[in-house]
């Protein structure tokens, strides 16, 4: 005499693991039309770049592209082309001691300057980031800035968008 291959309990596991299978899906996102899908628009960002340490005719250069209307490229491994603004120059800073108290103070520099540049740029706004070109754009980030014959490496410092 042979025994059945399967039994009720058998059966009972194939479909308790097929029932776990179809509610874990269900729940991890399978539900088709009630996912959730971010948010996306095509904004205008305008944002600031700090250089420092930097040279005044590296200033002057981004000053003639500025009055001439140049585009620049951002970024370092993959670029998007922005438009400059704006554009300030101030002493550079660096730390040094004052030899008759002894304390730390700031000192300015009178060969180097820290130049902030002001720039837009279309970008793809989503809920969670900034891009343009599949490049992020973020606070705080390094990156580089060129021209037509001037580069500079420096930080975003400011961020902000508007609808179109």
């Amino acid at each position: 005499m042979t025994k059945a291959k399967f039994n009720l309990i058998d059966v009972l596991i194939v479909a308790a693991v097929v029932l776990i299978a179809v509610i874990a899906v269900w729940f991890l996102g399978g539900r088709s039309g009630t996912g959730t899908t971010s948010e996306t628009q095509n904004t205008t960002a305008t944002f600031k770049i700090q250089l420092t340490k930097a040279e005044k005719s590296l200033y002057d250069k981004f000053l003639a592209g500025l009055e001439n209307d140049e585009s620049v490229w951002i970024g370092i491994k993959e670029r998007f082309e922005g438009k400059l603004t704006g554009i300030e120059l101030s002493p550079s800073t660096k730390v040094g001691t004052d030899l008759s108290s002894g304390k730390a103070v700031l000192l300015e520099d009178p060969v180097l300057y820290d130049i902030t540049l002001e720039v837009t740029a279309d970008v793809l706004e989503t809920s969670s980031q900034i891009s343009s070109s599949n490049t992020p754009i973020r606070v705080g980030e390094e990156t580089a800035i060129r021209g037509k014959g001037f580069a500079g490496y420096g930080f975003v410092i400011d961020l902000a968008t508007n609808a179109q």
